[in-house]
């Protein structure tokens, strides 16, 4: 079954026993230290949590945290088959999918559920919803975490999706905060502020999320909108309302839409923030000057739903699989456009490090210099790729476990390890100095860091007559499995 919305959406992952409902959590903070916690459980699989009755605002509006937090929740979200439920199975069946997908444009329409309450004008008050503190050393409210900004390139037409943070700073603006390699700073920085233009811009929260997966998603090219995509995705198109003020399309079944300007003018203190890498990464405890968003409009359902997302250290972060899922196949697609064969597995360790500054790839070696060919080409794909590790095709790259293990094992450090200078980075790396930072007051900066390729496979050349693997074979684990499983189950219910 096609979801339409987030609230058909979480109609199905509450039969499936994935959603849960607290009431009367503060939005200043005590709903994010709530999320986190649940975070830290030892459970794979954790819910999505929807706050209700929040002190001091209206009853009925409410927030959500922890949309992607298993792999059933992703499977449901992009229409894979929902009983597979390793990471590798799920990268795999995605890649399928995407591999035969066709695009699918957006359906304007006349009317739509977000349009059941409007505040233009003097009405316009972003006060009435619960947006949360997130961390105790934030610099403010974030009403845009979970949420998709619309921008249009002005000379193609292009209609660009994506997650860039937006601070509450009064009733009626917003702080944007859009990293200058994204897609979105190129439009706001290259088509509009360079020409001395303000850019029409619409922040939607509470998509479907589907569309929010899609805004995410490193892999969606230039010029692709990601409406599109999303449409390909669902096999339907996603509908639209034209906005009145910027003629973009807003989701017409989205929770809340915000229409406005952002100036190119104006600037306003924003953060600091707790970001996704688990650091107050821009330039510590100091604001940092962004972009100021005019609010013109704004659109909300019945009993809105605002979600959310707190980034913190990676492992504590429940959207980090999507994030993986994502980039995984953005790296196994880029390495094998380029030509290069026996790519038998990617993941990027976004759970344990956030976006890719770890990733993995198993291969079979069918030449010399093949590994470090792989190593090269996929160390190239993240703004803040860090560490690019190399293994055999015996090897699941989504399994620490085994990746430490031939780490240590298989290769020579002095041979293993390869670093590349000079390469792009991003303005919230924490490996940067400060002083560093602070020689350019806005965006976008020239940094640069370094990154290293491991390779962890077998030598070439000795890897026929290596040394065999005491390893318990899978006809012996299967039957061992059959017969004791219940014994052993046992073991975990005490």
């Amino acid at each position: 079954m096609i979801h339409n919305d987030l609230r058909e959406w979480l109609d199905m992952a509450d039969k499936h026993g994935e959603v849960k409902h607290l009431s009367g959590a503060d939005a200043d903070l005590e709903m994010a230290s709530i999320v986190e916690l649940m975070a830290q459980r030892p459970e794979e699989s954790k819910p999505v949590i929807i706050f209700d009755d929040i002190p001091g605002y209206q009853k009925g509006f409410r927030t959500l945290f922890g949309l992607f937090g298993s792999t059933w929740r992703l499977a449901k979200t992009l229409g894979l088959p929902e009983n597979e439920s390793s990471r590798m199975g799920l990268l795999n069946n995605w890649r399928s999918k995407v591999k035969n997908m066709s695009l699918i444009p957006p359906k304007f329409v006349k009317s739509g559920p977000i349009l059941a309450n409007v505040d233009e004008g003097d009405n316009v008050d972003l006060l009435k919803f619960p947006t949360p503190r997130h961390h105790e050393l934030d610099g403010g409210r974030y009403f845009g975490t979970c949420h998709g900004v619309i921008q249009r390139d002005p000379d193609s037409g292009y209609v660009n999706i994506g997650t860039y943070r937006s601070q509450l700073v009064d009733r009626n603006h917003l702080a944007l905060h859009i990293l200058e390699a994204q897609h979105g700073g190129i439009i706001m920085n290259k088509k509009y502020f360079e020409r001395g233009k303000s850019m029409p811009v619409v922040i939607a929260v509470g998509l479907d999320p589907t569309l929010w997966f899609a805004s995410c998603h490193r892999s969606v090219p230039w010029g692709v909108s990601e409406y599109d995509f999303t449409g390909g995705i669902k096999g339907q198109a996603i509908e639209v309302i034209e906005g009145k003020y910027t003629a973009l399309p807003i989701p017409a079944h989205a929770e809340i839409a915000v229409e406005g300007e952002c100036r190119f003018d104006q600037l306003v203190d924003e953060g600091p923030f707790g970001e996704w890498h688990g650091y107050y990464g821009n330039l510590g405890l100091k604001p940092v000057p962004e972009p100021v968003v005019e609010v013109k409009a704004v659109y909300y359902r019945d009993n809105p739903i605002l979600t959310c997302h707190p980034p913190t250290i990676p492992t504590y972060d429940l959207c980090n699989l999507m994030l993986a899922l994502g980039n995984s196949n953005s790296v196994w697609t880029r390495l094998e456009a380029c030509g290069i064969p026996g790519i038998k597995g990617v993941w990027c360790h976004s759970e344990v490090t956030g976006e890719s500054l770890l990733m993995v790839v198993s291969i079979e070696q069918l030449y010399q210099g093949h590994s470090r060919d792989v190593g090269l080409v996929a160390s190239t794909y993240p703004t803040v790729g860090r560490y690019t590790i190399v293994v055999e095709d015996d090897i699941d790259p989504s399994n620490l476990r085994d990746v430490i293990w031939v780490l240590t094992t298989r290769g020579k450090p002095d041979q293993a390890i390869q670093i590349l200078n000079r390469c792009r980075t991003q303005n919230s790396d924490p490996t940067i100095l400060m002083e560093e930072k602070q020689k350019y007051k806005v965006t976008p900066k020239p940094l640069f860091n370094s990154r290293v390729i491991i390779d962890a496979c077998r030598p070439f050349e000795g890897k026929d007559e290596w040394y065999p693997i005491n390893r318990m074979s899978a006809e012996l684990q299967a039957k061992i499995a059959n017969r004791w499983h219940k014994e052993i189950d046992n073991f975990w219910s005490k």
